[in-house]
């Protein structure tokens, strides 16, 4: 096993699994009746990748955080599955008969429409794009057959649709990946409730392990980007009770939790039904993208291949805003802004910060959590948090106070406080800017001027790393809006106030801080990580998959050290070529077609219907002489055969070179891109092995460098109860209605 670094303490049972085991005890399938519903809670790790991970700080009822250096998860949000058929057998002209009859074997369809229930998600930020999620389930294996989801974006409906060609596998790459926003894992079915170790027919291995007569847990591995799945199924249940991965965690919630969560609800949703496209994702079908062709090489790839992002969707050039530097809060251009007002005293305090903050990242590394210093360094680490918040809480209420009781005037494009200090207007930083609009336009609770207040608090690093900046805002903004180019003027409140392009890209940078994305690959922290992940076979399947196939660009950490470096991705150039040595002429046991195995001495065709069922119905062929469990194959067909067929995968092997090309963060605030956005072009070269299909398995970096992670930003809610941003000072949907919705990528 490669790829062993994921919660180890789940999988520390693996240790004492037995190969092949013979003791199976009961199959356990999830078990579904039309019109049955059940709720699934779910949290995913957030892209906050600009710097070390820390827990954020509010001013209103702040508590100071206990940890700086705690992971960074989304709030929870709860999935409302409804089964809408069960035991479906599509009539001839329905879009759904090409699934029930795959593999030309017939099987009842069942699907499941996952929605959010917005009196179970009251304020959440996913309202903001209706998500809806269909999962076109066939009832034989258990194992996805299609997968179409729906959202909101700008106002407009967006659909995307994902399917399988064949599902006669027990790897399904449908089920073993996370391509929507709700939970879709499922394991090989039928799931045997014993300790074991299964290998499937790619080489990749499954885990399970029983917890009691109805329980098992079980490990696989995600079929996009190689990280470990952990699940526990229990019998009668219609979904997994626990989804453990590195990105994701979701339980199954019980009928009591549910209950509660209604109860806790402190306003209900009395609107329109959100809608819903029951019938349209029928539609959506007929535009999906055959997932196992996406991810496989086939001839026409290799030798040299090039592919593109969507022209008029290239990402755009910005600054990635230097966290050390503070320029979204002190101005940029030398500029002279109302938070220079309280520059020196902050610098002091979070340079403070700073040096216990690395203090206390050395001696969590050193193994020092638990020493009576170590506690000491958390308590003066909280005490002068707090001396910042009462800092700025004193200044930026007094400047809302100033504004409000006269002491502070705006007049001639000034805003002044009397004889004590002045600034232009059109000068002020971008934060101090948007929080005066905020405040011209009338919305001054929360006090708008904590805007900057809590970039300070959160962002703020004089002292910190030399990476640390809002790459991550950036690189997601880049993708999902257009570039602003030009200046814009408002007038508000009977004054007149001009945003630069330069004021427009850090707004937007800091907006989309804490957007909706999918995340591929762990973040390399190192103590126990494997610095080789991203793997390279993840690579290729993601670059491919987005760039190639979908035509969207999508983000790199571009160093897979300690330090971040988010650059988006949106063209590559690719050299393949295939280096398979040697004539394997056996057959797969687990792979050969019914005509294949018809081949083979002694196997007629009742015999491979049976090897078929077998594999499919229970477990792939861990060994030759399993064959025997067959009905009607005995030790003489097994002799006959023993040398003409393998239960090893039947590989091929491949050499990539990727020149791939990046949008660049490294311009000043003012750049503004021409007909090509600036950037760079990094050169990535591995070995790949596939399946005898083409299918990729697995694979080995031959460059020096490589991408540590990736993540693909798909929507930022404007739902006003989040406002669009990890700082809940700017709220998204106000900075759209000032910059116009064309600003929005459709």
């Amino acid at each position: 096993m490669r790829r062993f670094s994921f919660m180890t303490a789940l999988m520390a049972f693996a240790a004492t699994l037995t190969v092949g085991c013979d003791n199976a005890g009961d199959t356990i399938r999830p078990s579904w009746e039309e019109n049955q519903e059940f709720v699934i809670e779910t949290t995913r790790r957030l892209a906050h990748t600009g710097e070390a991970t820390h827990e954020t700080v509010d001013l209103e009822g702040y508590e100071v955080a206990a940890d700086p250096y705690g992971e960074t998860w989304s709030d929870p949000v709860y999935w409302t599955y409804t089964v809408i058929h069960s035991g479906y057998e599509p009539d001839a002209d329905d879009e759904l008969s090409t699934y029930a009859d795959l593999d030309g074997i017939p099987s009842p369809l069942t699907v499941i429409r996952a929605h959010l229930d917005p009196n179970h998600n009251w304020g959440h930020p996913m309202l903001d794009s209706d998500p809806k999620v269909y999962l076109v389930v066939r009832e034989d294996r258990d194992r996805l057959a299609a997968v179409v989801a729906f959202r909101t974006v700008g106002g407009e409906r967006q659909r995307e649709a994902f399917d399988l060609s064949t599902t006669d596998g027990s790897v399904n790459l449908l089920s073993q990946s996370d391509l929507s926003a709700a939970v879709a894992y499922m394991p090989p079915f039928p799931l045997r409730n014993a300790d074991e170790e299964r290998t499937l027919e790619n080489g990749h291995e499954m885990f399970s392990s029983t917890v009691d007569d109805e329980t098992v847990d079980v490990i696989f591995e995600d079929e996009v980007d190689g990280n470990f799945i952990h699940q526990r199924w229990e019998a009668g249940r219609p979904f997994a009770t626990e989804t453990v991965t590195p990105n994701l965690e979701a339980r199954l919630l019980d009928d009591d939790e549910i209950s509660t969560l209604d109860q806790g609800m402190v306003a209900r949703y009395d609107g329109p039904d959100p809608g819903s496209e029951d019938w349209d994702f029928r539609d959506a079908l007929r535009d999906s993208i055959d997932l196992r062709e996406a991810l496989s090489i086939t001839d026409e790839d290799l030798g040299t291949t090039d592919a593109a992002a969507v022209e008029g969707y290239w990402p755009w050039a910005g600054s990635w805003w230097k966290q050390s530097e503070g320029a979204l809060v002190f101005g940029y251009d030398n500029r002279a802004t109302v938070s220079d007002e309280i520059y020196y005293e902050v610098e002091e305090i979070c340079s403070a910060i700073d040096y216990l903050s690395e203090d206390l990242r050395n001696m969590r590394t050193a193994g020092e959590s638990d020493s009576d210093e170590y506690k000491t360094k958390v308590d003066e680490y909280k005490a002068k948090q707090k001396e910042l918040v009462d800092v700025l809480v004193e200044f930026y209420n007094g400047v809302l106070q100033g504004l409000d009781g006269g002491q502070i005037t705006i007049e001639n494009g000034q805003i002044k406080r009397g004889d004590e200090w002045s600034y232009s207007l059109d000068d002020l930083s971008p934060f101090d800017k948007f929080a005066l609009y905020e405040y011209l336009s009338g919305r001054t609770y929360p006090n708008p001027w904590f805007l900057p207040a809590w970039e300070i608090l959160n962002h703020y690093s004089p002292q910190g790393g030399s990476w640390w900046g809002h790459c991550n805002g950036w690189a997601a903004a880049a993708i999902l809006t257009n570039e602003p180019r030009e200046d814009m003027t408002v007038d508000v409140g009977g004054h007149s106030l001009t945003f630069t392009h330069a004021d427009l890209k850090g707004l937007v940078t800091e907006a989309h801080y804490s957007q909706q994305s999918h995340f591929y690959g762990e973040r390399y922290n190192g103590e126990e990580q494997d610095i080789e992940d991203l793997y390279p076979d993840a690579f290729h399947k993601i670059i491919d998959f987005y760039i190639r196939d979908r035509g969207v660009p999508l983000v790199f950490d571009t160093s897979k050290g300690d330090a971040v470096w988010n650059y988006p991705a949106y063209q590559f150039s690719m050299t393949t070529t295939e280096t398979t040595s040697g004539d394997n002429d056996k057959l797969n046991l687990n792979t050969a077609s019914r005509e294949q195995l018809m081949e083979l001495p002694g196997i007629g065709e009742t015999k491979a219907d049976r090897i078929i069922e077998y594999r499919l119905y229970k477990q792939p062929f861990q060994t030759v002489d399993e064959i025997t469990e067959v009905e009607g194959v005995g030790s003489t067909t097994l002799n006959n055969i023993r040398d003409l067929v393998t239960v090893d995968p039947i590989e091929r092997t491949f050499t990539v070179a990727v020149d791939l090309k990046f949008t660049t963060d490294g311009v000043s605030e003012t750049h503004v891109d021409g007909d090509v956005p600036n950037g760079f072009t990094n050169y990535y070269k591995y070995d790949l092995t596939t399946d005898q299909s083409g299918l990729v398995t697995k694979g080995t970096w031959t460059s020096t460098d490589h991408p540590d992670f990736a993540w693909v930003p798909y929507n930022n809610p404007t739902y006003p109860s989040n406002n669009g941003s990890e700082n809940s000072y700017l709220n998204y949907g106000n900075l759209i209605g000032m910059m116009g919705e064309d600003f929005i990528r459709k």
